[in-house]
């Protein structure tokens, strides 16, 4: 995949369950967690269903409490070791947006993921350096599902809504509010866990790309 033809020219993309399998590396980590204290329980499946980087203290807090469990400080450390050291990319994807970038495509990040988790994750995926802009809540003040964020975005980029598309795994994040917009959107089943979105679903890697090309 070393040149294409784009249909747009900006492509925007989620992070985390896009890029890479953020469930996985959790889960992973919950449960290395969990052996090394010799307790297993709610948080290998409560970890699961928090997307909020800054929640996972609370999830770590309270299973510390119910299992009547010392040492928290070190458990959080060892979890966001593990978490890290558990990231595993979607290859084809992050291949993607260097691809894009090489054929003057515009490409950016907008996550829900805070910025110090963001470049945590990307250095992992060693994509650090490829988005032309990366978007958390800190940067505009808002945050998907507002729509604003993603002309936001675009207004930095200089690309019209029409001409851009944002993919990601969440309907209510990264497909309804994108379009409303007026961006195009692809949903990434494989990374989600919500129904399939009827109008543009990609149920594998190359089938992102085949929705991209002219």
């Amino acid at each position: 995949m070393n040149s294409f033809v784009c249909r747009y020219e900006a492509v925007l993309f989620d992070m985390d369950n896009t890029l890479h399998n953020l469930y996985a590396a959790r889960f992973a980590a919950a449960e290395a967690l969990c052996a090394y204290k010799g307790v297993f329980g709610d948080l290998l499946f409560s970890l699961m269903n928090k997307d909020t980087p800054t929640l996972i203290p609370d999830m770590l807090s309270a299973y510390h409490a119910e299992n009547r469990l010392d040492g928290l400080a070190e458990s959080l450390h060892l979890y966001e070791t593990l978490e890290t050291a558990c990231i595993r990319p979607y290859e084809k994807l992050c291949s993607l947006t260097r691809t894009l970038k090489e054929n003057a495509v515009k490409v950016g990040l907008v996550s829900n993921a805070d910025a110090a988790s963001t470049k945590i994750r990307l250095k992992a995926l060693g994509l650090e350096d490829v988005f032309d802009i990366i978007v958390n809540p800190e940067t505009f003040g808002v945050k998907k599902p507002n729509p604003e964020v993603f002309q936001k975005t675009l207004d930095v980029l200089g690309v019209p809504a029409d001409k851009a598309v944002m993919i990601g795994d969440r309907a209510d994040r990264d497909v309804l509010p994108p379009r409303e917009a007026g961006l195009s959107a692809i949903h990434i089943w494989f990374g989600s866990t919500d129904a399939k979105d009827d109008v543009a679903c990609a149920e594998t890697q190359d089938g992102v790309i085949r929705l991209l090309i002219q």
